[in-house]
């Protein structure tokens, strides 16, 4: 079995999990299946209405998470590698850094903001393990392991970061007519607009050591890859 081969097998792997914890949590939403805190913390997600008459409003903030759409983005980047191989171009390529990218910032994130605090319970048992753990180790294993190797530059990198961007300008528009944010460390009701700035610069930064890491770890590959003279 080729490199190439193995490689576009683990991605198969990656979308079927990842595809799995996306189909799985908006299933489990949709059908107001997850429990709820008995009371709804200030600003935060929470609070529709049970039963049908919530469904709008679970579906928008279940689409909201940070987390849904690195899961998302992972499992459509991750489904077109396994069909058509790693030949995926200058956007094809940044859409995997962002990916590799944004997986990652939601297991770290996850594991030392959100877990200490947390208590799983009912269907989350299930479906915080798969978005947060097992689909971001399956994703960073896999792209280390068999790439895509090459063609990332300056642009590639700062492509990479538009989902991101995106996604932090939705939220905090959205939040400002809402009143209501995904996650305690972007709780602008709580926190106020500049604590919540200082934690988005932090968690940028730390993104942009990741990409730069990976720029690294893709150039070393390059060089011990290629043909010696």
């Amino acid at each position: 079995m080729t490199l190439a081969t193995a490689g576009r097998w683990g991605y198969a792997l990656v979308a079927i999990a990842a595809w799995l914890g996306v189909v799985l949590t908006l299933v489990i939403t949709a059908i107001d299946g997850y429990s709820r805190e008995a009371v709804a913390r200030p600003g935060m997600f929470g609070g529709a209405p049970f039963g049908w008459a919530g469904f709008g409003q679970r579906m928008i903030e279940c689409l909201s998470y940070f987390t849904e759409w690195s899961n998302i983005l992972v499992a459509i980047v991750a489904t077109l590698i396994a069909l058509q191989g790693s030949e995926i171009g200058s956007w094809g390529r940044a859409l995997h850094l962002c990916a590799l990218m944004m997986i990652t910032v939601t297991a770290i994130v996850y594991h030392f903001l959100i877990r200490p605090t947390e208590v799983l319970s009912g269907w989350s048992v299930l479906t915080n393990p798969l978005q947060h753990v097992v689909v971001p180790l399956l994703m960073i294993v896999v792209a280390l392991a068999c790439g895509p190797r090459g063609g990332v530059s300056g642009g590639v990198v700062l492509k990479a970061l538009l989902i991101p961007i995106a996604w932090i300008i939705y939220t905090l528009v959205r939040g400002a007519f809402v009143h209501q944010y995904p996650y305690d460390f972007v709780n602008v009701t709580v926190l106020g607009y500049q604590q919540v700035c200082v934690n988005i610069v932090a968690i940028l930064c730390g993104a942009l050591v990741f990409l730069g890491a990976i720029v690294g770890i893709d150039w070393i590959a390059g060089k011990a890859l290629s043909p010696r003279s």
